[in-house]
């Protein structure tokens, strides 16, 4: 039986309300249906911190795939003229145990620490030439000019795509990510960009199979793995690619960029933060808790399970609602304040359990190194915040566009 409280509170992935600003419903969904029934897609909202938290840690109860929560017409479209692709559930963001286990083991030495601290002087590079080229004008917008273009040629070099390509890559993704007034879901122009992507992505396959191995990147891994006596497929690898080239290019931008506006608007802990470098890698943890871009993520329920007084069925969805655990209030002290002293025990901006985010240590280099350089640039930077243009999204939120401006330097 669905509790009558969950009906008080209006909640649904699509509702303008959410893409405009979840914040609002998400406290309603902590204070009175943290465990809220979506009776459109017969799944589940979990908006409480310590319910996800768990739940990431028993994926043999909640498992991947989720629901995909598109509508009706974008899976049509989708998979009308892919059904490779559309039969093809390959993604190890989308497996369990043991096969997840299996792919993990064979990428993990290229997302460790270790494994990406190689790319520092690479990055830091990169970093210095996106600047140069805006310093002398006086503006930049942190996400196209500096954080999309790094992010996805980090992505580029772990997984052995050729750099050059990436912004062709960015284009694809944003594409990808675009919404449009009144229609639901994605968009035509999105749909074609996913078959765009995966067909670059084939191509990049096939190309490496032809070449032979031996570059040691996760091409690489992935050409060699084998589950159950099987290799992949080049649709089934893309597939994989797919959600590294994705999550490396799309994500961290936003958080970047929700960064860059906190310390605008509190900058006496950006001052901080310039007079002492040192403070950067703590402070990034705060702005991804914040700035939480990910509204969402899915799972399925393999049996019956009780919570909070809910009675959830077995094949049922369960989406974990990470931009409200984030601010849940049993977990944070005043969660809506941002403070780049707080020392959290925990935070779900990288997931969490089985599913915990591969690239996170990436992002995190990726992310310290930008900020160590762009303040170094320019410590006094203006947010011009009428320029702002949010992401306006059912599945990632933050920002498309973050112009700041400054004293134009050499």
């Amino acid at each position: 039986m669905v509790n009558t409280v969950s009906n008080a509170v209006q909640y649904d992935p699509f509702d303008d309300a959410i893409l405009d600003d979840p914040f609002p419903v998400y406290a309603q969904l902590r204070a009175h249906s943290p465990v809220h029934y979506l009776e459109r897609h017969n799944s589940w909202a979990l908006a409480r911190f310590e319910d996800i938290w768990s739940a990431g840690e028993k994926p043999e109860c909640f498992a991947s795939p989720g629901p995909s929560l598109m509508t009706t017409m974008t899976a049509e479209v989708m998979h009308a003229d892919e059904p490779e692709l559309a039969a093809v559930d390959s993604s190890v963001f989308s497996m369990n145990p043991p096969h997840h286990t299996t792919i993990r083991k064979q990428l993990v030495r290229h997302f460790s620490p270790r494994g990406v601290a190689r790319l520092e002087d690479r990055v830091r590079a990169q970093v210095r030439d996106c600047l140069g080229e805006v310093l002398p004008t006086g503006r930049c917008d942190v996400i196209g000019d500096l954080a999309a273009k790094i992010s996805v040629r980090v992505a580029c070099l772990i997984i052995g795509l050729p750099v050059e390509d990436g912004d062709h890559l960015t284009g694809l993704v944003n594409r990808f990510f675009a919404r449009e007034t009144d229609v639901e879901g994605m968009p035509p122009d999105a749909i074609l960009a996913s078959g765009e992507l995966s067909q670059y992505l084939q191509d990049a396959v096939r190309d490496r199979r032809k070449r032979g191995l031996g570059s040691e990147d996760v091409l690489d891994a992935y050409c060699g793995v084998e589950i159950e006596g099987e290799r992949y497929s080049d649709a089934q690898l893309a597939s994989h690619l797919v959600t590294l080239v994705v999550g490396g290019a799309e994500t961290l931008p936003k958080v970047f960029a929700g960064g860059i506006l906190q310390l605008h608007r509190h900058p006496d802990q950006r001052a901080e933060i310039v007079a002492d470098p040192g403070l950067i890698p703590d402070a990034f943890v705060e702005i991804a808790r914040y700035e939480m871009p990910t509204q969402f993520l899915t799972r399925t329920l393999t049996r019956d399970v009780e919570l909070r007084g809910q009675q959830l069925r077995a094949g049922q969805g369960i989406l974990f609602l990470y931009r409200s655990a984030n601010r849940d209030e049993l977990e944070f002290e005043e969660p809506d304040r941002f403070d780049i002293h707080r020392r959290p025990d925990r935070i779900l901006s990288f997931g969490h359990g089985t599913h915990v985010c591969l690239g996170q240590h990436a992002a995190r280099l990726e992310a310290r190194v930008m900020l160590e350089e762009l303040l170094a640039a320019v410590p006094d930077y203006a947010v011009k915040e009428e320029d702002v243009v949010p992401a306006r999204s059912e599945f990632v939120a933050g920002y498309l566009e973050m112009p700041i401006a400054f004293e134009p330097r050499s």
